[in-house]
């Protein structure tokens, strides 16, 4: 994704750069908490599984472990979206970094050709400003 800026006289329109920061932020923000609502979801059903007992009283011989093994399979899938969450949060801080990273580099390389400009109008406003004098000190003469 290309991000763009308006440049203003003093460089990157800060609004616009504080807006996109922020935008980045609660996307990264919503990750976590989205994160944050799946354990919460786990904690229930875990709680609910240990709470009730129902899973180990019953009494055929295979229904304990397929159960059991539901639920594994169920902790292990919440732990792959927690970790998937996580990935994802560290993709978007990661991709935000990099993209102030490249913001701060082209505001730098637009400072220092706006300075060269200014050091090339200065000097040539010195010169008009000698030739000034020296047109005057022959007028005077």
């Amino acid at each position: 994704m290309s991000v763009n800026f308006n440049i203003e006289e003093n460089g990157y329109n800060i609004e616009e750069v504080n807006n996109y920061i922020e935008m980045l932020q609660k996307e990264y923000e919503n990750a976590v908490a989205w994160g944050e609502e799946m354990e919460a979801k786990y904690e229930k059903l875990k709680g609910d599984y240990e709470n009730h007992g129902v899973c180990f009283t019953i009494s055929e011989d295979n229904q304990n472990e397929v159960i059991k093994d539901v639920f594994d399979k169920l902790t292990l899938t919440i732990e792959k979206v927690k970790s998937d969450a996580q990935v994802r949060a560290n993709d978007i801080v990661d991709k935000a970094k990099e993209e102030a990273a490249a913001i701060l580099r082209r505001a730098k390389e637009n400072s220092i050709e706006i300075r060269t400009e200014n050091i090339t109008i200065m000097k040539n406003l010195k010169s008009i400003g000698e030739m000034i004098d020296v047109i005057l000190e022959k007028g005077i003469q």
